[in-house]
């Protein structure tokens, strides 16, 4: 690594016909340091959770940066002030006026340093602090994310792109206090030289699918849409197809998108909550939301107002949008599925950690799918449905089906390949993707960035009317799709957790965790419908059926849509939804707590009876941290781990606090859980 003095200059090309941009691969990266002052005193932030509660409020939070690190190619240049940065940066423009476009892994912690020291004339982000890529006209750079390309860990990458680098893991203490003049010793000036040079790697990577860094799609799910999007540019029968089910009316959309569209079925039966079981089988559906996609009908019209007042009503050829009203409507399960936050016109409700389990009055927006759903495991005295509107069922367009079967087959080639690991990650990572194609809503309030302050700009009844008519214009995917894709998911899995309801222990989207005694037949005979229905759609959609059941190197089959067994646990324990703990078959601990990554399970200390409400996740077991936006800092004089003092003066940055994590409960899932006798009165037999 090179300090930015040495910079003198470098070739570059150019590409780009109406405006050219530098084909050189830029990336950056920063080091910061987070302290306290308390009462006039600073202190480190890993002294935070030592501080009582209201030292912690009083405590002003701050940081700063105190080295930065910008790579031309391989070559690493370093500065330590933003002073000696922005002197680099005009050496730069005095080489190449051109756009240069910089990676940043996670831009949203590097901007809000940046911004207190550039001006940003064009900053594109979906919500406040959290930029996808960022311009600055002083210097012709744009600033892009490369955490949003890949989705993935920075210390990651080289492993799942099988990069010839590293970032280093562990040569740089973060606890200790630094600033611009603190001495950085070989091994720490490595660590920060690494960071960048796993930026340039995976860029080059990625170069080997993109024909330049500026057609490289700014997130991961946009590297498959793109993919698509170049499949059906001049398919006019795939867009004719499309246009016919894209709804342009707001309300029909409002209903859609904030009534009918929900996301996977996760929770915990509350049977077993705060209990160890022994024995739990885990099942998996193999791709549950492609199967999905590709095997079952979904609205190919436009939605129409028609009157429907009883299920009976409804033609098995037609999808149903629909608003319904239940009186005095009860569980006819343990596994409660109804999602408290999608009902209106809620009246006296028992949750089950936010699930219904009974209630007076509710009102929600369902499809078809999920209304049927709810007639089979609900009871009810009545129901009104008090809005309708319909379309036709039909399979989705085979260009697009042969798009989603063709991923599955390249992802299914390399499986328990260890030649091939790289090509099964990157092509598990695009086929996992496309769902999230169906579900992409650019109608939303628009961010934006004025004047150093993030502005919301509230979209109108005209701008979505706007989006709507673009949406059809566009002709490439259509919403609904992706409603109708998660109400399949839940039903398949909901209609099996039914069948084992007093066995099933968890679930989670697409899995449940069933202890000793379940019916296995309710497995097997579910995958055997699966795979008739594969052989029908193989029929009727004239696809080969062995795209639907592909082969790995060992010759094994893997059809889309079938249980697999994922392993059986020795010991399981739950505190209710993304909230579990269990010994897997060779005696080892693993735990999937929401916000508190694995290695927290050192926190059991080896028994699962520590998984308990109030078990305190500390940092020293799980290094995460809260971050403290930090504006207005104030200029002080820090010093340093060793004794140094400098005086620093970043306008704004970000602290990060060590973060402790105490597993608890809502105060009804905890009150339902106490009834412990009466856990089963809630059973219909």
């Amino acid at each position: 690594m090179k300090s930015w003095r040495e910079y003198k200059d470098h070739k570059y090309d150019l590409e780009g016909k109406r405006k050219k941009f530098d084909t050189t691969i830029y990336s950056f990266d920063i080091e910061t340091t987070s302290y306290l002052i308390l009462d006039g005193e600073i202190l480190p932030a890993i002294e935070y959770d030592n501080l009582s509660k209201k030292e912690q409020e009083r405590c002003i939070k701050q940081s700063n940066m105190y080295i930065w690190m910008f790579s031309i190619n391989t070559d690493v240049y370093y500065g330590r002030t933003w002073e000696e940065f922005k002197q680099f940066l005009n050496k730069l423009y005095e080489n190449s006026e051109h756009l240069k476009i910089v990676f940043i892994h996670n831009l949203a912690f590097e901007f809000h340093y940046l911004k207190s020291i550039l001006t940003f004339d064009e900053v594109f982000a979906r919500t406040p602090h959290k930029p996808i890529k960022a311009y600055s006209k002083e210097y012709n750079i744009e600033f892009r994310c490369t955490y949003m390309m890949s989705n993935c860990k920075l210390a990651n990458l080289p492993k799942v792109y099988n990069l010839p680098v590293e970032k280093k893991v562990g040569d740089l203490d973060y606890t200790k206090i630094r600033h611009s003049e603190t001495p950085l010793t070989e091994k720490e000036l490595g660590y920060c030289e690494y960071d960048c040079l796993v930026i340039y790697y995976y860029i080059k990577f990625l170069l080997n699918f993109y024909d330049s860094i500026n057609h490289i799609p700014k997130t991961n799910t946009g590297q498959v849409r793109e993919e698509l999007k170049n499949l059906v540019r001049s398919d006019y029968s795939y867009k004719t197809k499309v246009r016919k089910a894209i709804n342009t009316d707001g309300h029909i959309y409002n209903l859609l998108a904030f009534g009918a569209f929900a996301g996977g079925f996760t929770h915990a039966n509350y049977l077993y909550a705060d209990e160890i079981i022994y024995n739990v089988t885990s099942w998996d559906f193999t791709s549950s939301y492609p199967y999905c996609l590709c095997c079952f009908k979904f609205p190919m019209t436009k939605f129409r107002y028609r009157k429907i007042e009883r299920a009976e009503d409804m033609s098995p050829h037609l999808a149903y949008l629909i608003v319904v009203n239940f009186k005095n409507i009860r569980s006819k399960y343990f596994n409660n599925f109804i999602s408290k936050s999608k009902c209106k016109s809620l009246t006296s409700p028992v949750a089950d950690n936010g699930r219904i389990i009974s209630a007076e009055e509710l009102e929600i927006v369902l499809t078809d799918v999920d209304f049927k759903l709810i007639l089979q495991a609900y009871e009810y005295e009545s129901y009104e449905i008090k809005e309708s509107y319909y379309s036709v069922y039909k399979y989705l367009p085979k260009k697009l089906i042969n798009f989603i079967l063709d991923k599955y087959v390249s992802k299914t080639r390399y499986k328990n390949d260890p030649e091939h690991e790289i090509e099964y990650a990157i092509e598990k990572a695009r086929f996992n993707s496309i769902y999230g194609m169906t579900v992409t809503n650019d109608i939303r309030d628009t961010v934006d960035f004025k004047d150093g302050e993030w502005v919301i700009i509230p979209f109108t009844n005209e701008d979505t009317d706007e989006q709507l008519e673009k949406r059809y214009k566009d002709g490439f995917l259509e919403f609904s799709w992706g409603v109708w894709t998660t109400s399949y998911a839940r039903t398949n899995l909901q209609y099996n957790i039914m069948k084992v309801d007093e066995y099933q222990c968890y679930a989670d989207t697409d899995s449940m965790k069933v202890r000793d005694g379940y019916d296995i037949n309710v497995i097997k005979e579910y995958n055997e419908e699966v795979l008739k229905r594969l052989k029908r759609v193989s029929e009727e959609l004239e696809i080969p059926y062995e795209k639907f059941a592909p082969k790995d190197i060992k010759g094994i089959e893997h059809p889309l849509g079938v249980f697999d067994n994922d392993g059986v646990y020795k010991e399981f324990i739950t505190q209710g939804a993304k909230k579990y703990a269990y010994r897997d078959s060779k005696d080892e601990l693993h735990i999937t707590v929401s916000g508190v990554p694995k290695s927290g399970v050192a926190c059991l200390k080896g028994d699962l009876n520590n998984f308990r409400n109030d078990l305190v996740f500390d940092y020293s077991h799980t290094n995460k941290n809260t971050l403290m936006y930090s504006e207005g800092q104030l200029s002080v004089e820090l010093e340093d781990y060793l004794g140094n003092k400098y005086k620093v003066t970043d306008e704004s940055g970000i602290c990060l606090l060590p973060t402790t994590y105490v597993l608890g409960k809502a105060e009804d899932y905890m009150e339902l859980l106490n009834q412990s006798t009466d856990r089963y009165k809630y059973k219909e037999l």
